[in-house]
C-alpha cells in the first residue's frame, strides 16, 4: 500500500474512531458526576443521623469482634478466700465474649473470680435462666462459697431479665448479693416489635414475661433479695422509652451519653459496675473520660 493511501486508511479510522472516544468521555463524566452526587447524599444523611445513632453504629463492628470469643469454658476456681464470685450474663444476640473488655477491667483491678455466661442459642429466656440457676450453684461449688450472698450478677440488655427469672427461685437468691443491670428493658421496650423471635416478644412491654415478674416490685429492701442497681442512658436508642431500664424500688443512676453497647465497651461503664459491686477503684486515672 502506498503512503498516501496508508493515510488515508488512518484517517478514515480515526473519524470512526473519534465519536467512540467522544462518547465514553462524556459517559465517563457523567458516571464521575453521579458518583459525586451519591457521596454528598450519603455525607449529608450520615450528618443529618442522631449523634447517639452515629455512636451504636460505630461501635456494633467492636461488638462484633468479642462474638469471636470461645464458647462456655470448663468452670473452675478461681481468686482466692471467700471473695464474691461475679458473672457476667449477655443480652439478645449476644456472646460471653461481649465482656472481654469489662474482664479486662476488672482484672486489672485485682477481680479474678470472673464468669462470663455463655448460653445455647437459641433458647428461650426460661431455658437461659435455669441454666444460669445451674452455674450459679457450680460456680459456687467449685469455688467453696457455701455462705448466702457469695455471688454477684452483671447483666446486659435481655441478661437482666434472664437473671430476674433466676431469681424466682429461692436457693438461687439467697445465693446473690448484688444485681447490677446495664439497658435492661425492665419495663419493656417498643423496638421490641421489630422482631418477632420468642425471645423479643418477651422483650414487649405487654408481655407476659413481664407481667409476672412485676410481682417482684418494688424491688424488695431486704435481707432475702439481692440489692440491685439498674442503670439506664437518655442516649440508649434500643430501648424505647430509654427509661424503661429503670427499675421500681432498685437503685437506677443515669450513665449519661452511654450507648447500648457503650456499657459493654467505654471504661464509664466498667468502674460504675466495678464501683457498684465493691464501693471504689484502685486506678481511675486510667478512665479518664474524653
Amino acid at each position: 500500500m502506498s503512503e498516501p493511501e496508508s493515510r488515508e486508511v488512518l484517517d478514515s479510522s480515526d473519524e470512526v474512531a473519534r465519536p467512540v472516544l467522544d462518547g465514553l468521555s462524556a459517559f465517563g463524566r457523567l458516571l464521575g458526576r453521579a458518583a459525586s452526587q451519591v457521596g454528598a447524599t450519603i455525607a449529608d444523611a450520615y450528618m443529618a443521623l442522631d449523634p447517639d445513632l452515629k455512636r451504636h453504629l460505630a461501635q456494633m463492628p467492636l461488638v462484633g469482634l468479642t462474638m469471636l470469643a470461645p464458647g462456655r469454658p470448663k468452670v473452675e476456681a478461681r481468686g482466692e478466700g471467700d471473695a464474691t464470685a461475679v458473672l457476667f450474663v449477655h443480652g439478645l444476640g449476644g456472646h460471653r465474649g461481649n465482656f472481654i473488655p469489662m474482664l479486662g477491667y476488672f482484672w486489672w483491678e485485682g477481680s479474678n473470680r470472673t464468669y462470663a455466661v455463655g448460653f445455647e442459642q437459641p433458647a428461650s429466656l426460661e431455658a437461659m435462666a435455669e441454666e444460669l440457676r445451674n452455674l450459679i450453684a457450680e460456680v459456687a461449688q467449685v469455688n467453696g462459697l457455701s455462705g448466702e450472698r457469695t455471688v454477684d450478677l452483671v447483666a446486659h440488655s435481655m441478661g437482666g431479665l434472664v437473671c430476674r427469672i433466676a431469681l424466682e427461685d429461692e436457693p438461687t437468691r439467697a445465693r446473690i448479693r448484688k444485681l447490677v443491670t446495664l439497658g435492661t428493658p425492665h419495663n419493656g421496650t417498643h423496638a421490641a416489635r421489630f422482631l418477632a423471635t420468642q425471645s423479643a416478644l418477651a422483650l414487649r412491654p405487654d408481655s407476659n414475661l413481664l407481667e409476672r415478674l412485676d410481682a417482684q416490685l418494688p424491688w424488695p429492701d431486704g435481707p432475702t433479695w439481692p440489692e440491685a442497681t439498674t442503670y439506664w442512658s437518655r442516649a440508649d436508642i434500643v430501648l424505647l422509652p430509654p427509661e424503661a431500664a429503670r427499675l421500681e424500688g432498685a437503685h437506677s443512676p443515669e450513665l449519661e451519653t452511654m450507648t447500648h453497647y457503650g456499657y459493654l465497651l467505654h471504661p464509664t461503664g466498667w468502674r460504675a459496675v466495678y464501683e457498684t459491686l465493691y464501693g471504689t477503684v484502685t486506678s481511675p486515672g486510667v478512665l479518664e473520660t474524653s
